[in-house]
């Protein structure tokens, strides 16, 4: 609504002076405002008299109280628009600014209490339609005065509904707030530890002597604004049972003055801490409890600015890696140090592991994403677009069964978010667990756990196997796994125990939108029922089931335990055995850590001793008891061809598929393709896939051959051509030539053409590193060789080649080859759907010598342009965390933006889609999308014409730039309108 009109829409007698900013001085500026703030605070009094005796306001005091409300509105917001560092008056009066921030401040916080209490009078407001008023009242002067940086330009949030209205939020002690628990039959929730003990807690891990080290982001969002946020305030604490009755009841602060701190992970004699933007080593020396030792691991950590988009996790995973979320990269173990090495940074809160070493992600809306393959494969090849199943989304069922109304939902206005009152869907998925153990009993065996933030509860899927991929069912029916009626309930991290039970980090806050997100609706809410507090609470709970500890169990422990970092490393080599995988891993990294290659050959000859005998007996339920030692025996360099060749006879898959990932680091090249070879041949399409994956590594001449094979008999598979793309990154001239002798790609069939289109794909593909006139060249002399005997192929390659010059275009792109293709010129001359392919493209390639072309000069942008251009480059860090720096996205959430035919066509759509978002499926790059993508967090008609200029010119797009001036017509164009555009209303729907 705007400042200067009122409720009825016509502009308002107002009954305040506002003096103008050319005449203003401070002080007549802070005194402008205390006439209407000393009234509106007068208001906000009987308001909250009123609301507390419970009696219905009248009609004429509600529209009294509107009026009111629109002139404070009028009188603050004119105010602080004088407020003009730069103009003479304010300059030259210093003195007074405090006076008038102090005056302002005041103001915001008596048109606070007005708006809470016009909402609070919509539930005592005598009719429905007198409520109605008053509701519109709040929404009017909320969406006037505390407009959010989640709010989308034209998009009208509707107050909550009445009937779905929540009038109060107490805050609650851990044991009121367990009272508001509800779990499935066979489970029960245990405190472990609450404020004063812990604050905030966002993550924890286990170290190996039972302690529990918690991170605490103490400075997360502070109050609604999101102030204080970078204050030094973040501690890394460690808990203690010290008598041993299942609770914690000692805390030790191990480091303090952090700045937004996001994960840690315990190694070697100390703990790895992620600061952002470090990764932190640090120790404790001398014994007493607290960091005095600390050194920068890595750096390049996110997560200060925007900390619900940056890295976190860094879990050891079984490949013996710590492994983070929503970070670029992984690191390895590398003697005493660690080695970073390049992963898709795909994922959001959280991060899990499966037995089989897969991991899980929970990216807000998407509950369970899993990498069917090691994502280090899906980063090998700078040119791929996407890795299929990398990740996979595992549920088709993203509903949620909240225990009471929530309201409080970031995007609740919008239809469909909130079913009766209650969020319908995820919205605020984080932090998955899988249940790997037997303490927890054989009905949690195997399950995923997602915690949702926004609808207070913990939901619990089922997971089987289908052809390879993961599938996800709901495992409670129309209900979620445990759900709290308390709105400050925010599960946000969950892990397993060394007990066997399962713990889940509650930070206990109002807040958990993150400023940068958060909308009016939102914030209304926030301040109406006071969620912005408490601060300095937070509680850690444990689910166990019901028929719970052992006999003659005093601590509550679901299973014997014991400090593992008192083990030698045979005793750790029995626990890699154990039942519960927190102790596995633990006991898998201690042996690493402190194995002595002379010292303990004794201890590696007995494992691989029981790692053969262990073969016959092993199966999917306990395919640990192979994996586990293979992992560790890897690291220590303690693996041999024999020991690998008896690991691939095995009757599992699995084994045999893990094999083949620990042969690839182990064994000579020639040891290595000859199990290659046999792989190629099994009967189980995983262990063919890991075989392709595995001969990546190979030198290119070496590796080409096992690629060949699988492109002749596996290509039906999208996860196998995703395989080969990744494994052919440095061969690809190689198999260029290999195609051109007629080794590969033989048969005409879809899938050979779908391979064919990703293959030269890349191949063209600017940000690959190679020289692309040699690439092109080759391209083109790969056309005229098939053409007569394999037409499909050359018109597959020709319409990759026409599609990357833009032909369509007002002005197509001319591609530079190093020389004249041999053959090419002879192609001209035949005829059919080559020919007729051929002579667009010929028309814009040049090479040195030519003189039926005349070479073009690249296009340089003006001045203004470039400017333009580098600004939109600055802007587009806001889009990164989705679309990724490089522009290829993270399929099969967010798509690329980097060769989309929607960047590159009509701009309106461009522009609409920034102004007020999208929704419904669209098809890019072969992958169909549907998340939901809201309005640009960049606002302005110059800023959404730069960074859409930067995206059409960048990562070889080359659309014509947007200026200004046609944002503004779409924008006028579009006025008015109150919701997303839709794939449909675009034109950009997938058709399939």
């Amino acid at each position: 609504m705007s400042t200067e009109r009122c409720l009825s829409g016509q502009t308002p007698h107002s009954t305040f002076d506002h003096p103008g900013p050319d005449t203003v001085s401070a002080a007549a500026l802070a005194s402008s405002v205390m006439q209407p703030l000393a009234m509106s605070a007068s208001i906000a009094g009987v308001c909250a008299a009123i609301n507390a005796s419970g009696r219905s306001p009248s009609m004429p005091m509600i529209s009294t109280f509107g009026v009111i409300v629109v002139e404070v509105v009028v009188a603050v917001s004119t105010a602080i628009g004088s407020l003009d560092s730069s103009h003479p008056t304010i300059a030259s009066a210093q003195s007074n600014i405090t006076d008038v921030e102090r005056t302002l401040n005041m103001g915001g916080s008596v048109l606070r209490a007005l708006r809470d209490g016009l909402y609070t009078l919509t539930m005592h407001a005598p009719s429905s339609h007198d409520g109605l008023v008053a509701s519109l009242m709040v929404t009017a002067l909320t969406a006037s005065v505390m407009a959010q940086n989640g709010d989308r330009a034209g998009e009208t949030q509707l107050n909550i509904p009445l009937e779905w209205q929540v009038k109060d939020a107490p805050i609650r002690s851990a044991a009121e707030e367990a009272k508001t628990f509800d779990i499935v039959d066979g489970y029960a929730i245990q405190l472990v530890a609450a404020e004063p003990l812990v604050e905030a807690p966002i993550a924890f891990e286990f170290g190996p002597d039972g302690r529990m080290w918690v991170v605490e982001m103490r400075g997360y969002m502070r109050d609604a604004n999101g102030g204080g946020e970078l204050e030094p305030i973040g501690r890394i604490k460690v808990l203690t049972d010290s008598n041993g009755d299942g609770q914690m009841d000692k805390a030790q602060v191990f480091l303090d003055g952090l700045v937004m701190p996001r994960a840690l992970a315990p190694w070697r004699d100390g703990v790895l801490i992620v600061e952002p933007p470090y990764l932190l080593f640090c120790r404790d020396t001398n014994g007493d409890g607290v960091s005095d030792e600390s050194r920068v691991v890595a750096s390049g950590f996110a997560g200060k600015e925007n900390p619900e988009h940056a890295g976190n996790g860094l879990i050891f995973s079984l490949d013996n890696t710590f492994t983070c979320s929503q970070h670029p990269f992984r690191f390895a173990l590398d003697g005493d140090a660690l080695r970073a090495e390049r992963v898709p940074p795909h994922g959001q809160w959280g991060v899990a592991e499966d037995a089989q070493g897969r991991l899980y992600y929970s990216p807000n809306s998407d509950p369970l994403l899993v990498d069917l393959v090691p994502k280090t494969y899906a980063a090998r090849n700078p040119a791929q677009m996407s890795f299929e199943g990398s990740p996979s989304r595992a549920p088709s069922d993203m509903r949620v069964y909240p225990s009471h109304l929530t309201p409080g939902v970031n995007r609740g206005y919008q239809s469909g978010v909130l079913k009766d009152g209650k969020l319908a869907n995820f919205t605020g998925a984080c932090s998955p667990y899988i249940q790997e153990g037997a303490a927890m009993g054989s009905d949690m065996q195997g399950c995923a756990l997602v915690c949702e933030v926004a609808g207070n509860l913990v939901h619990r899927y089922r997971l089987t196997e289908d052809d390879g991929a993961v599938v996800a069912t709901p495992a409670d029916g129309a209900r979620s796994f445990w759900t709290s009626t308390d709105e400050r309930f925010r599960p946000v991290f969950c892990r397993g125990g060394p007990d066997g039970a399962i713990y889940v980090a509650d930070m206990y806050r109002g807040i958990i939108q993150h400023r940068d997100f958060m909308t009016t609706f939102l914030r209304t809410q926030v301040d109406a029922r006071g969620l912005a507090a408490p601060l300095d609470a937070g509680r850690i709970w444990r689910i166990v089931p019901t028929s719970s500890a052992p006999a003659g169990s005093s601590t509550g422990a679901l299973c014997t335990t014991q400090d593992l970092s008192k083990l030698d490393v045979a005793a750790l080599a029995q626990q890699l055995a154990h039942a519960e995988k927190p102790v596995r891993t633990t006991a898998r990294r201690l042996f690493i850590e402190r194995y002595d290659n002379e010292r303990d050959q004794v201890v590696i000859d007995a494992m691989r001793a029981k790692l053969r005998s262990d073969i016959a007996v092993t199966t999917t339920a306990n395919v640990h008891l192979i994996l586990e030692p293979l992992w560790t025996l890897s690291a220590c360099d303690a693996v041999d061809n024999a020991l690998l060749i008896a690991l691939f006879a095995s009757d599992s898959p699995i084994i045999r598929t893990h094999t083949l990932r620990v042969a690839e680091k182990t064994l000579a090249s020639h040891q290595l393709i000859t199990l290659l070879e046999r792989a190629l041949l099994d009967t189980n399409p995983q262990v063919r896939l890991q075989a392709v994956l595995s001969a990546g590594v190979l030198d290119a001449p070496l590796r080409l051959g096992i690629l060949e094979h699988a492109l002749a008999n596996d290509v039906d598979s999208k996860i196998m051509r995703s395989a080969l793309i990744s494994s052919l990154s440095g061969a690809e001239e190689d198999m260029l030539a290999s195609i051109v002798q007629g080794h590969a790609l033989t048969t005409d069939s879809v899938s050979a053409r779908a391979f064919a289109t990703e293959f030269f794909d890349t191949l063209l593909d600017d940000d690959s590193g190679r020289p692309q006139n040699s690439m092109l060249t080759n391209m083109l002399m790969t056309a005229a060789a098939v053409a007569q005997d394999r037409p499909w192929l050359a018109e597959t390659l020709l319409h990759r080649i026409a599609a990357k010059q833009r032909l369509n275009a007002k002005e197509p792109i001319q591609l530079v080859a190093s020389m004249e293709p041999v053959g090419w010129i002879d192609m001209l001359q035949q005829h059919g759907n080559a020919l007729t392919l051929a002579t667009p493209i010929d028309r814009n390639v040049f090479w040195p010598g030519r003189e039926a072309v005349s070479f073009v000069a690249p296009k340089i942008a003006r001045s203004a342009q470039m400017s333009v251009a580098e600004f939109g480059k600055r802007l587009f860090s806001n889009c990164m965390s989705c679309h990724q720096a490089n522009g290829r996205g993270l399929p099969p959430v967010y798509p690329p933006l980097r060769g989309s035919d929607i960047v590159h066509g009509d701009p309106t759509t461009l522009v609409c889609i920034l102004l007020y978002g999208l929704e419904g499926r669209i098809e890019v790059a072969g992958q169909i999308y549907s998340q939901v993508m809201p309005a640009a967090s960049v606002k302005s008609d110059d800023e959404i014409a730069a960074v859409l200029t930067y995206v059409r010119s960048a990562w070889g797009n080359s659309a014509e730039p947007i200026d200004s001036a046609f944002v503004a017509k779409v924008r006028e164009e579009t006025k008015g309108r109150q919701r997303s555009f839709t794939a449909k209303e675009l034109g950009i729907e997938a058709t399939r």
